[in-house]
């Protein structure tokens, strides 16, 4: 979930009265389908659990749509209890068994993530990767690549021809 809980919209003054507190405010992004389905991946065999050909780690990721990686994380653990660990041998884990732990967290809906993306956009750090944004977008059809390239290889050689 989110560090932020509150009401939306925020009010104009709220930004500025986080940005006060907080030095930094990082917006990360819900997780896509194939970061789902290595974070299962990681986190089921980090917290002593077996990839077996039972566990359809494919489907979990799809299903898994609009959860965080803590929601991903509180679902292992949910699952992968001592218990559950010692019976992995006779009996190996299935997707099934971490469709009822998620289903009991809200996910985000991407209304909810433009929301986040539309208020971060009002932050310090939100502005800032704006304007670099801007300014990548304006440079890439100018050449901007090639008059930097071409810079650092003349510096070098000068520095080369004068030693």
């Amino acid at each position: 979930s989110s560090g932020i809980n509150a009401e939306w919209p925020l009010r104009p003054g709220d930004v500025k009265s986080l940005c006060q507190c907080y030095q930094k405010i990082v917006l990360i992004p819900r997780p896509d389908y194939a970061s789902r389905y290595l974070l299962f991946k990681e986190l089921i065999t980090r917290h002593g659990g077996r990839l077996a050909p039972t566990l359809d780690l494919s489907s979990l990721a799809k299903i898994s749509d609009g959860y965080t990686p803590g929601h991903v994380l509180t679902a292992v653990k949910h699952v992968l209890t001592e218990r559950r660990i010692q019976q992995l041998q006779r009996k190996p884990l299935t997707a099934a068994e971490f469709v009822t732990p998620l289903a009991r967290i809200d996910p985000i809906y991407k209304e909810e993530e433009e929301q986040f993306k539309k208020w971060y956009s009002k932050t310090p750090l939100g502005k800032k990767r704006a304007r670099l944004k801007a300014e990548e977008e304006e440079g890439d059809g100018g050449g901007k690549g090639k008059s930097a390239k071409g810079g650092k290889k003349k510096g070098k050689g000068k520095k080369k021809g004068k030693k």
